[in-house]
This record gives C-alpha cells, structure tokens and sequence, in this order.
C-alpha cells in the first residue's frame, strides 16, 4: 500500500496511488450546508471524480456513497473530501481521513469490479 500504480493512458503514464472502478451511479453530495446529487465515474480509497463542474475549486463536501457493508447490507457512507482537480464538468474529490470501515468496504467495492483474470 502507498506505492503508486502505473497506469497507461492515451497521454502516457499515469501514477496514481490507489486502483480505480468504474460507478456509475448518482450520490448525494453536501457542500456548504446544501445537498445535491451529482452522478459519480469512479471510485478509490483515495477518492472520486464526479459531473459536478458546478463545485468551486478546494471545496469542502461530504459525498454519501453507497457501498455493501458486513453481511452484504448497503453501508450509505459519509465520506469526507475536498474538491482537488477538474476537467470540464468532471471535477476530483480527494477524501480526507477515513474510517477503517470505509476505507475496506472501498478496496472491496474495487478489488470486486475489477476483471480478475
């Protein structure tokens, strides 16, 4: 853990510290006190990048991601980040310290969408 993951991309390379998934999916997101819904890309222990162009830049939020807990129940996990990068509407959210739960239900979430081959 902690050693980057090098990965190949139409640019070239990549280094990023944890794997990624795709998600797919919409979550709901608070920021200054407001809640709103932004559809998610991708997920890691790191973080996510979301269609949220809207955020400003260094912006605090708490992202309630759905993933699968112990025994299989969904665990709607506030996660906390700040707004770290951006690209048209798409913008990076890296977390903040997490909690041991969150941080293994995530590399499980990963580790299970990922092709194993």
């Amino acid at each position: 853990m902690g050693e980057a993951t090098h990965i190949e991309t139409k640019t070239g390379l990549e280094r990023r510290r944890y794997p990624r998934a795709e998600f797919g999916g919409l979550v709901a997101i608070e920021s200054e006190g407001k809640l709103f819904t932004a559809n998610v890309a991708e997920v890691s222990e790191g973080g996510l990048s979301l269609e949220a162009g809207w955020l400003p830049d260094a912006e605090q939020v708490t992202v309630r991601l759905p993933l699968r807990g112990r025994h299989g129940a969904v665990d709607h996990c506030a996660l906390r980040g700040s707004v770290v990068r951006r690209r048209g509407e798409m913008v990076g959210v890296k977390f903040a310290k997490l909690l041991p739960r969150h941080r293994l239900q995530l590399r499980d979430y990963v580790w299970r969408s990922r092709p194993h081959y």
